[in-house]
């Protein structure tokens, strides 16, 4: 019976962030040309697009150099080839089977069942890999205030609270996860290239977008990090929508060209999206992958 509630909440959630998402793109439509954004997407620089994919591969294999650095303190002696194959897999899931077992799930189900690695383990390397990145990304969103052409209250205050997320995250190690506190300036380093490099990604988007006035890419670059967090909230699937709004209303308050920021934001997953395609071909046999 508690199998059977189970399957019907999953599908209960997975059909409400269907809805929300179609909801949230209903009202970019409503808001925005959908034709203008084909144009300007339709005149991207194809060679600057490819540069984007190839700067966001290099980023994900960053991010699986980082995970392996948890999983060694497990410890789970698998190799970097190894371990990027598992980790394209778990990119795979992520992004085209969001409503099932994700990619994170998976990988913990993969090391327990072939390799005997307790599952609390695994949750735990994988969460504070995710929160790696996120700690990151709240830095670059700290920094970036600093030069987004918007003014609010004690703007300059913020800069105390630049290391306030790295600090957070060193203690929540040291105390909640503590058999990866070692690994705490490595994986934080490790987030630092995954996230510069998707900016850079993001900036040679810009650049095939055409966008010609660089004094705006910080704004954009703000938004783009913002997007991230947005899409990071479980409550739509896999981030659609969420991503889109955020640059839509962030452009009408930076006074950014809203076409543009939707555009960066859908070239972006599409690079992303494509990106995680290689996953499929790990998705026929998986268990090959570690045995």
């Amino acid at each position: 019976m508690n199998i059977i509630n189970q399957k019907h909440i999953k599908t209960i959630k997975l059909i409400a962030k269907i809805f929300i998402s179609a909801g949230i793109l209903w009202y970019i439509t409503s808001k925005i040309d959908i034709e203008e954004i084909g144009k300007s997407i339709a005149r991207a620089n194809i060679l600057l697009l490819l540069v984007a994919l190839l700067i966001y591969v290099v980023s994900q294999v960053a991010a699986a150099f980082r995970l392996n650095t948890l999983f060694r303190l497990m410890p789970v002696n698998i190799s970097e080839k190894t371990n990027i194959k598992l980790y394209w897999l778990g990119l795979f899931y992520n992004l085209f089977l969001p409503g099932g077992v994700g990619g994170d799930g998976f990988k913990v189900y993969m090391l327990n069942h072939y390799l005997k690695v307790p599952v609390k383990r695994s949750l735990g390397a994988i969460f504070a890999d995710r929160l790696s990145g996120l700690t990151i990304i709240v830095t670059f969103i700290l920094v970036l205030l600093h030069f987004v052409d918007y003014s609010f209250p004690y703007k300059l205050w913020l800069y105390f609270a630049i290391p306030v997320p790295l600090i957070a995250f060193y203690f929540f190690l040291k105390w909640v996860l503590p058999l990866f506190r070692k690994a705490f300036v490595y994986i934080s380093l490790w987030s630092v290239l995954v996230q510069g490099f998707q900016m850079l990604a993001a900036v040679s988007i810009l650049y095939a977008l055409g966008v010609e006035n660089s004094g705006s890419y910080d704004d954009y670059l703000f938004l783009f990090f913002l997007s991230a967090i947005m899409a990071s909230i479980p409550v739509t699937l896999g981030g659609i929508g969420a991503r889109e709004f955020t640059f839509l209303m962030g452009a009408e308050y930076l006074h950014l060209q809203q076409d543009l920021a939707v555009a960066l934001s859908l070239l972006f997953f599409s690079v992303s999206a494509v990106s995680a395609l290689p996953g499929l071909w790990y998705t026929i046999k998986p268990r090959k992958i570690l045995v």
